[in-house]
């Protein structure tokens, strides 16, 4: 309780955040850019940008993950939703937050993207006959790492070769290795993973950090739309 107390103390009115919607008939969540709002803790409200949410399509039944940045840490809270309150409000009631805290040498953006994870010595997996490849979603994206969304865990520690598709531009594919600085069970099928860079050469880490400034700058565009 004294970290979700923290949380709605801390986060601020129209704030960009991220969640992951659960809809009717379809397993997977679809994850939205959205905006927070207050209201009567635990409950707090999100905004969705005109004609990204079908709230027909909405599961009612089933939780949803907001992941909201802060400056030195990142938090997801799990949430019932608990009214409809127009075709772009969604009220919601805290359930759990969980804090991700780790320090930033770079400043990062919300960012929904592919990612492929796999062993990062294709010898060893044969060796071991233990070879796999881990699709899934980015949540947010710096020049440092990510934080993505696979539907197996990672062990952390585990070293990977990253490949990264920019969601901007071309949508260029990034090649990296890096390892798992950590990894957390979220539901059934749904894992949070941290992933932090550690070889990735100095012209993709430029394209990374050029395809954040542009998604910094879209969010600002949404959130000053949403505002109007």
């Amino acid at each position: 309780m004294l970290l979700q107390n923290s949380f709605f103390l801390n986060i601020k009115e129209g704030k960009a955040v991220r969640a992951a919607m659960p809809l009717l008939g379809v397993s997977e969540k679809e994850r939205l850019n959205c905006f927070y709002g207050k209201a009567v803790p635990p409950a707090f409200t999100l905004s969705f940008p005109n004609g990204t949410l079908a709230i027909d399509q909405v599961d009612t039944s089933r939780t949803c993950m907001v992941v909201i940045e802060f400056a030195e840490q990142t938090v997801s809270v799990s949430a019932d939703i608990s009214k409809i309150i127009d075709e772009q409000t969604l009220e919601l009631t805290a359930q759990e937050t969980v804090n991700h805290s780790q320090a930033r040498s770079y400043f990062r953006v919300d960012a929904n993207t592919k990612i492929s994870a796999s062993p990062i010595t294709p010898e060893q997996t044969a060796e071991d006959g233990a070879s796999w490849n881990l699709l899934g979603d980015t949540i947010d994206l710096s020049g440092s790492g990510l934080l993505c969304s696979f539907s197996e865990p990672i062990e952390k520690g585990k070293k990977v070769r990253i490949e990264l598709t920019l969601p901007i531009r071309g949508m260029e594919v990034i090649d990296a290795t890096g390892h798992v600085v950590r990894c957390r069970k979220l539901e059934e099928n749904l894992y949070h993973v941290a992933l932090h860079f550690d070889s990735i050469d100095s012209e993709s880490q430029d394209k990374i950090m050029a395809c954040c400034f542009e998604l910094q700058r879209r969010n600002l565009r949404m959130r000053v739309q949403v505002r109007n």
